[in-house]
């Protein structure tokens, strides 16, 4: 047996026998299966309540409101509050929003204002918790874990999307509506007693005294050091146009899977299937043997493979005719579209947690967070005006082309260099 793979099967071991990271993956796992659930079930229950598509689509859009406004002041929270109660407080914090909602349902008491206000809440709650979390997996593992800890993060929380997605239906059919948003309730009243029993180096938390002066001076430092953190900026930008690239599909793929394929619910069904299974697989194998390729090459193959991927969406209706073959090919891109996914996204985690120093990831990915989420409704707005003198399939092509240069120009500017192979 080589020694390289001895030293890869040593490293995973040591990984989930760390009691830290199997309680922040279970955690999580548990609370993305009740989000999962939650997403359909909330969904039924906003368009029960208002029968309005706007009303439906301007609650989810508020959804995001949260990160964009308060990302940058919860990463100053992460670095000096103590991470652990941070995120078991915005844990049960989640889950008395979510189980007064359920309540107010269950009555008939439940008013449009009250969702607008319990969307707002829950996900401010969750933009605090975010840095947290991130700011937590540098102290408790090891470089040399990052990336096999956040590939195995990817495929386990898409695992639990999938079986929440899977048996939602079924949930809110025994339960009913308020049943399905009280177990999302439940979850994360779980995820956050299961965080009691994380225990942080003490030396790392930084539990200091908040004041005004104290808090802009940390949001300032924060700041500065991305501005002037050449590779931090452009590893967050990456992430952007992650979050970029990836709005035509999400936007257009209903659209896609019935004008183009002539498809219904079933087929676009498959699709989101192919993706999960796709992105499980991928975040398996690079968590397994990602260490052995450096993660600046992973990237940029990532990138690369995901561009070809995007721009053989062109194919279907324009090469290839509609039907069977058609709507293989589209679920064949989309399972392999999911299994870059994490090839891009877990080293680019793991690039941004080896090149940011402690005290300060906090706010630096929040940063990360804030210009991810502010990417998104750009994405979405974009797609909206250019399929007025575009068609689906060219937009495909042309972002497609797009992120291919996007991986060359990392190869050829060598943007992710550093001093240090990694």
């Amino acid at each position: 047996m080589e020694i390289s793979t001895i030293k890869d099967k040593k490293l995973i071991s040591q990984l989930f026998l760390c009691k830290n990271y199997t309680v922040l993956l279970i955690a999580n796992f548990v609370s993305r299966f009740g989000d999962s659930v939650d997403s359909i079930a909330y969904g039924w229950m906003v368009y029960m309540l208002t029968g309005s598509k706007i009303l439906l689509g301007s609650i989810f859009a508020v959804n995001a409101i949260p990160n964009i406004v308060f990302g940058p002041f919860a990463g100053v929270l992460a670095d000096r509050l103590d991470k652990r109660k941070l995120v078991i407080m915005s844990y049960i914090g989640r889950g008395l929003i979510v189980s007064v909602t359920a309540l107010l349902f269950l009555m008939g008491k439940l008013h449009v204002w009250h969702l607008f206000l319990f969307t707002t809440l829950n996900s401010t709650l969750e933009t605090l918790m975010s840095p947290a979390v991130m700011s937590i997996m540098p102290l408790i593992l090891q470089k040399d874990q990052f990336l096999s800890a956040n590939s195995f993060a990817t495929s386990a929380y898409k695992f639990a999307e999938l079986i929440g997605t899977a048996l939602a239906g079924a949930i809110i059919a025994l339960f009913g509506i308020s049943g399905a948003i009280f177990i999302d309730a439940g979850t994360f009243f779980f995820a956050g007693f299961l965080m009691i029993f994380m225990n942080l180096p003490k030396d790392e938390v930084k539990a200091e005294k908040m004041n005004i002066k104290n808090y802009v001076e940390d949001l300032k430092v924060g700041f500065i050091y991305v501005k002037e953190n050449k590779l931090i900026r452009n590893v967050l930008i990456l992430f952007a146009i992650i979050n970029f690239g990836l709005s035509p599909i999400s936007v257009l793929l209903p659209v896609f899977t019935k004008d183009i394929l002539k498809g219904g619910a079933e087929t676009l069904s498959y699709i989101g299937v192919a993706i999960s299974l796709g992105t499980i697989l991928g975040g398996l194998i690079i968590g397994k043997f990602g260490s052995k390729v450096k993660m600046t090459l992973l990237i940029i193959i990532g990138f690369f493979v995901m561009g070809i991927t995007y721009a053989l969406m062109y194919l279907p209706g324009n090469i290839v005719g509609i039907g069977q073959s058609a709507t293989i090919l589209t679920i064949s891109c989309f399972f392999v579209f999911g299994f870059v996914m994490p090839v891009v996204s877990a080293p680019i985690q793991s690039y941004f947690m080896m090149n940011t120093e402690k005290q300060i990831i906090g706010r630096v990915s929040s940063f990360m967070v804030m210009i991810t989420y502010a990417t998104i409704p750009l994405g979405n707005a974009l797609t909206g005006v250019v399929t007025e003198y575009v068609s689906m399939s060219l937009l495909f092509l042309i972002m497609g082309i797009f992120i291919c240069l996007v991986s060359i120009s990392l190869k050829v500017f060598k943007i992710l260099e550093t001093d240090k192979a990694v």
